[in-house]
């Protein structure tokens, strides 16, 4: 008798990260002396939420206010909360019921679930859009490494 399916549609998406890889990325300048990658990255792939987390974390108040920017400094800091998202994003596109083409990156937020009397939130993708839907995070950093993995219910 062959197996019965899984009886819960669940998907799972996985994404690793090289750090090394997104610095060399953050680094690079554009045609424009004072465009930078660091700019034009966290736009791409940032919601609004993020993109205000991003600024409060790293102190980016010029980002904030629109004014003129100094050169951005790219602090190994920066750089693995950055892979960090990049990588949950990936694996939560991945773990959309269409996969990673059906949505962008700015459809997908990172963020630490809310609080409850047994401790901080754990980290969770929240895949924004009409019907805002919540995956299972599990985010690790390791040397040069980043891997995150997103459990998400939904279609089969």
């Amino acid at each position: 008798m062959p197996p019965l399916p899984f009886p819960f549609a669940l998907n799972i998406g996985t994404d690793v990260v090289h750090l090394p890889r997104i610095l060399r990325l953050l680094g690079h300048r554009g045609a424009r002396s004072n465009e930078n990658y660091l700019d034009k990255f966290t736009r791409r792939i940032l919601c609004p939420q993020e993109q205000q987390d991003f600024n409060i974390r790293f102190n980016n108040s010029a980002r904030r206010t629109g004014d003129a920017l100094p050169p951005s400094v790219v602090t190994p800091d920066m750089v693995r909360w950055l892979a960090g998202r990049f990588a949950a994003k990936e694996a939560a596109r991945k773990a959309a019921p269409g996969g990673a083409a059906s949505i962008g990156w700015k459809d997908v937020l990172v963020r630490a679930a809310p609080s409850t009397a047994a401790g901080s939130g754990r980290p969770e993708v929240v895949f924004l859009g009409a019907e805002s839907r919540v995956g299972k995070l599990s985010i690790s950093h390791d040397g040069d490494y980043v891997v995150a993995t997103v459990l998400a219910a939904g279609d089969s």
